[in-house]
């Protein structure tokens, strides 16, 4: 069942997107930006998957930034996220998480932060 939505939602004094498969991530620490990947569920936007704060997991939602600058020489990017993405939208729920929006962060446990660069719309 595809549920669709709008997607753009406006908080407070300006507005945020929705984020959904193929976003463009970056993180602080990291040599290059990739692409989220939110596995196959019911809530599309454009016939994108709408992706929730949950949507966090190294190697699954989110691969390699590359070398990874905390230290000298670089080591290559261990994509290691603990927690849920940060600044979800609270009141609109995709698969019982809330959605994720373009102005959302998570931190890597070796000191960087994820930031999200284009929503994939």
């Amino acid at each position: 069942m595809n549920t669709k939505v709008e997607s753009q939602v406006t908080s407070g004094a300006g507005s945020d997107t929705y984020v959904v498969h193929g976003a463009t991530l970056r993180c602080t620490l990291g040599g290059n930006t990739n692409r989220l990947v939110v596995l196959p569920r019911g809530i599309e936007i454009n016939g994108s998957r709408q992706a929730n704060i949950a949507d966090h997991v190294g190697g699954v939602n989110i691969m390699s930034f590359g070398p990874c600058s905390r230290s000298i020489p670089p080591p290559p990017c261990i994509m290691a996220t603990a927690n849920l993405w940060v600044n979800g939208k609270p009141d609109v729920f995709v698969e019982d998480m809330p959605a994720l929006l373009s102005s959302s962060i998570n931190l890597c446990l070796c000191g960087g932060v994820i930031s999200v660069v284009n929503d994939g719309q």
